[in-house]
């Protein structure tokens, strides 16, 4: 069949363009003529452009162009719309990643500490369901029926329960015209069951967790990408964000492992390298291939967001995960907020992997934050043996799952 793929291909993040390469690897190892729908808002481009240097921003493009195979850019639903018929596709494959984020309208009043003031804020595309690809409202407007499936998505944990009745019948229209849809978390599968009544749903393995199945790449080597960036082969990753990490904390961190012969290198995430004064670092740009491939190469990672994590389990690498994901709930009449641990999508995975005491969660109060002691140790004594057969089992349930969702487009 000649599928089109609708997902997050070219954005200025490593994760998202993994998973394309991945679910572009495996169609075309079924057989499949798989291509990639270039639909790329302009408002999602400019955001990007904001917050992601000009260079990295340029090295992402540069591999969607490079490695996938693109339809036409199409900036709107309309353009994407007669791309589709253009090409004559017999299906669609949405996914994986955050495709269903969604912004409830009572969420849309932010306070302003610049303005000091409560003010609207301004959604992008990607962040509504009117107008939005990914939530399947253009389906219904193709003059020729094509089957869609969305695979592995994410909610980006989504507070759906703040959605009024207007918003749930308008992301219902659009849910209703994937045949089948698998998700990634169960917060995002209890969404689609409220908002949908749909009770199909399965949850399935980031196209990720098969990539060395999949990849269609030449990943370098390690002793290329030690040479490359000047690194030893002793190097433990180190990759923060979000600022919640106090610079002492992580600077003992580093010690502590240099402490027990092994080297900490500064990592960077898209937006930034925060390097902590170390001496070994990877700079921006890098491409998502060395990204990868630098941390499937490595004695451990300690940081941030999803997708290093699954690399690092798909791969056995030790980890120690920070987690910047979830949502609350309101208790006591709205005096105190609870976090709802079940809606971060890290938990959801470390969960199911029995591995649950190698993540802390920024948002649990019910938690202490570990010492960076006890982080190294975690690194260490990582229990590599269980970690090989998660990632076998979650790879065969991976197989498993594609395999049920294609039959929904035969």
């Amino acid at each position: 069949m000649k599928i089109g793929v609708l997902t997050y291909h070219c954005v200025p993040n490593f994760g998202a363009q993994l998973q394309a390469i991945s679910t572009v690897g495996y169609l075309r190892r079924l057989g499949h003529e798989p291509i990639v729908l270039h639909w790329y808002p302009q408002d999602l481009e400019e955001m990007y452009s904001k917050r992601i240097p000009a260079e990295q921003v340029v090295e992402h493009f540069k591999f969607a162009e490079q490695y996938m195979p693109l339809s036409s850019l199409c900036r709107a639903e309309s353009d994407l719309i007669s791309e589709i018929e253009r090409l004559n596709l017999n299906a669609i494959f949405a996914g994986s990643d955050a495709l269903f984020k969604y912004v409830p309208k009572s969420k849309r009043v932010v306070f302003s500490k610049r303005k000091f003031r409560f003010v609207k804020r301004k959604l992008l595309t990607v962040e509504n369901i009117d107008g939005n690809a990914f939530f399947g409202g253009f389906l219904s407007k193709l003059a020729k029926k094509v089957k869609a499936v969305a695979f592995s998505v994410s909610s980006q944990n989504c507070d759906y329960l703040k959605m009024d009745e207007s918003e749930r019948i308008l992301m219902k229209s659009g849910l209703d015209n994937y045949v089948q849809i698998s998700v990634r978390d169960e917060w995002t599968r209890q969404m689609i069951k409220t908002v949908a009544g749909r009770d199909d749903i399965d949850i399935s393995p980031d196209p990720v967790f098969a990539f060395n199945q999949n990849c269609y790449l030449d990943l370098p080597s390690k002793d290329f990408l030690l040479e490359k960036f000047s690194i030893p082969d002793n190097y433990v990753l180190l990759s923060f964000w979000t600022n919640r990490l106090p610079e002492t904390y992580v600077k003992t961190l580093a010690n502590e492992l240099k402490e027990n012969g092994l080297t900490p290198v500064a990592f960077p995430m898209p937006e930034k390298l925060k390097d902590y004064g170390l001496k070994h670092r990877i700079n921006l740009p890098i491409s998502p291939s060395d990204w990868y491939a630098l941390i499937k190469y490595s004695k451990g990672y300690i940081g941030e967001r999803m997708h290093p994590i699954v690399v690092s389990l798909h791969n056995a690498v030790p980890f120690f995960c920070f987690d910047e994901y979830g949502t609350f709930k309101k208790t006591l009449w709205g005096l105190r907020k609870k976090y709802i641990p079940s809606s971060s999508k890290t938990y959801h995975i470390l969960n199911k992997a029995g591995l649950g005491e190698y993540m802390y969660s920024y948002f649990d109060e019910t938690s202490e934050m570990p010492k960076p002691s006890e982080v190294v140790c975690k690194i260490i004594d990582f229990p590599k043996q269980k970690c090989y057969d998660f990632a076998k089992g979650y790879l065969d349930a991976y197989n498993q799952s594609m395999s049920k969702i294609l039959k929904g487009l035969e």
